[in-house]
């Protein structure tokens, strides 16, 4: 999630640094734009010194090395993006990819090729915006206490299906939400929590933001079970235990499988899906026709007779949790992304009689 980036410093002389702003407009200071990303967001400013998120690694290292690695850095440029974006290159998906203005001036240059930097989130009106400021810091600092919280991620994870014009730009947003990802966490056990989304999604320095292409976040967040709930019969369920959103969240192409099988006999896997589906609706948005989804501390289940799935009682059966970043899983070679489309959270092997009867 978009949460709180990187603190800027450009050191000016020796002089007294200079006292912040404090916001008392209700209109936080980093909101420059339209709900939906309708349009680039404007820094007002085209000095280097504060959009160059190298020149802050000069007295932020550890913060830029961390960002550097997360998936804010590589909005505009990894490959799963980039791959849909060269098949439909809408001027609306530029806006949180490659958000700035400044960036979009030269989409093969630079400054795009940073992604969701340092300006993105603290650049407004060509002053440094964050929820506090170190005491020691040279930059002049408006303080929004609305800085970082999930108000602030919207901006980039909240947003309804537009209307696009032939350039692919966004002339209205629909009523029908496309990304629910706030939504989601503010009705979950999370939404009060001092921390926001950086409950889970913080780190070390605070620019990590580990999601979904993250292992260790997937597995802290998904329990894979799976019993006998009779002597035919294997129950494989799959719980949301830590995530405080639904799972799977963002782009709507996402979504996760739980399979059983045996090798001999692929052709009788028994698998459920967990995503959305969508289907166009009058006013040019979409609705949500499939929602399967899992909740924070949702458990859903699947049922699979032994007897289906081919194979002798003497092969093991597998069971996998599979979590899909595109629409294909697996898209043709020259279609595919220069990054996995997929990731196998889990996996196990157990011959059907070994697997423990159900408790309840």
């Amino acid at each position: 999630m978009m949460t709180r980036a990187l603190v800027l410093v450009a050191v000016v002389g020796c002089s007294a640094p200079p006292a912040p702003t404090v916001m008392r407009d209700p209109q936080p200071a980093w909101r420059v734009r339209p709900a939906g990303g309708t349009e680039a967001i404007d820094p007002g400013t085209g000095s280097a010194d504060l959009l160059d998120a190298r020149g802050c690694a000069s007295c932020h290292v550890a913060i830029v090395d961390e960002w550097a690695t997360s998936r804010h850095a590589l909005a505009w440029t990894n490959g799963i993006f980039q791959r849909e974006y060269a098949a439909r290159p809408q001027a609306w998906c530029v806006n949180c990819h490659a958000p700035l203005t400044t960036q979009q001036r030269d989409l093969d240059g630079a400054a795009a090729a940073q992604g969701v930097d340092c300006a993105t989130c603290h650049v407004r009106r060509g002053t440094l915006v964050s929820a506090r400021r170190g005491a020691s810091s040279p930059h002049a600092t408006i303080v929004d206490p609305s800085f970082g919280s999930p108000a602030f991620c919207a901006d980039c994870h909240q947003f309804s299906f537009p209307v696009l014009d032939q350039r692919g730009a966004a002339t209205r947003m629909t009523q029908h939400p496309m990304q629910t990802t706030v939504a989601s966490f503010l009705a979950g056990p999370y939404a009060n929590e001092r921390a926001g989304c950086l409950t889970c999604h913080g780190s070390k320095h605070g620019h990590a933001f580990a999601g979904a292409h993250d292992r260790g976040m997937l597995e802290g967040a998904l329990e894979l079970a799976w019993c006998r709930s009779d002597a035919t019969t294997i129950r494989a369920s799959l719980r949301n235990a830590a995530a405080g959103h639904t799972v799977p969240s963002g782009d709507i192409h996402r979504h996760m499988y739980v399979r059983v099988w045996r090798s001999s006999a692929p052709e009788r896997i028994a698998q459920a899906f967990f995503g959305r589906r969508f289907e166009p609706a009058p006013d040019g948005g979409k609705t949500t026709a499939w929602d399967s989804t899992l909740a924070p501390g949702e458990t859903k289940q699947l049922d699979v007779p032994i007897g289906a799935l081919g194979g002798d009682d003497d092969e093991p059966v597998n069971l996998e949790l599979v979590y899909v970043y595109i629409a294909a899983e697996f898209p043709r070679p020259a279609k595919a992304p220069a990054e996995p489309t997929t990731t196998s959270v889990a996996r196990r092997a157990s011959l059907a009689r070994e697997i423990p009867r159900c408790t309840r």
